[in-house]
């Protein structure tokens, strides 16, 4: 499995999973588009891949402003003469019950779990048209299959991503580009570590999935990997769960 000369976007490419998809795809010879909302932490990204040898430009947007979108993915296309391939990764978590959820935390969960995801597929989309592999790969997540009394709005938007995923899967096939998502389990990121701030809640999420042990981002970095590679050229539409039995134990 190479990605040697592939290029690749990655939001939210500043740290945990996003930093781990743009390392792998760095040392499987890819050129890598960082971009994320936090300037320091995606230029942090894109100097660990340069110590690698490999080729990284990072780009400081928000996508959920539109025109943060368009200029990162002008930026990310210029600089890597072209686009192969679009991890949409950039996620915020939200927790509270239904009743307990405002409208400004809605419009900012939906702004770039859901349309922010869709804004930079409709920006991305004309380049990957261009390229003889294209391929987009949503993060989605768990709780968009199993659901979660404390994160209703989170839950839907991921399920939205799975939404998106399949109607986007069919519009693009007919140039040539795959559409998948991947649903991660817990993983041990700096999105979940407030949900596992205790001991208790850490074995309780650890006893929760069959292997035993939180996921790591290297372990989602891999699926993106299979995925983006020419192994991977006849699935489209689909959503890999990488949680290690968690929804099959529930």
């Amino acid at each position: 499995m190479s990605l040697e000369g592939v290029k690749v976007l990655i939001t939210g490419a500043g740290s945990g999973i996003g930093r781990a998809i743009a390392m792998r795809f760095a040392r499987e010879g890819g050129r890598v588009a960082a971009a994320d909302i936090q300037e320091a932490k995606v230029q942090e990204t894109a100097k660990l891949i340069k110590e690698l040898g490999g080729m990284a430009v990072a780009i400081t947007a928000n996508v959920s402003h539109g025109a943060d979108v368009e200029r990162m993915v002008k930026e990310a296309v210029d600089a890597l003469e072209g686009l192969d391939v679009l991890v949409n990764n950039a996620g915020v978590s939200s927790i509270g019950f239904m009743e307990q959820v405002g409208d400004e935390e809605i419009e900012r969960v939906f702004g770039v779990n859901l349309s922010g995801l869709m804004r930079v597929t409709r920006a991305a989309a004309s380049h990957l048209k261009k390229s003889r592999r294209g391929r987009i790969i949503n993060i989605s997540s768990v709780e968009a299959i199993q659901g979660s009394g404390l994160f209703p709005v989170y839950c839907a938007a991921k399920a939205g991503v799975l939404g998106i995923t399949r109607a986007n899967a069919v519009e693009f096939a007919y140039h040539g580009i795959t559409v998948n998502a991947i649903c991660p389990g817990p993983i041990d990121t700096e999105m979940l570590a407030p949900l596992i701030a205790y001991e208790k809640e850490r074995e309780k999420t650890i006893k929760s999935i069959p292997l035993r042990r939180l996921g790591k981002p290297e372990d989602i970095a891999g699926a993106v990997a299979f995925l983006a590679s020419e192994d991977a050229a006849f699935i489209n539409g689909h959503a890999l769960v990488v949680d290690g039995g968690m929804t099959i134990k529930a």
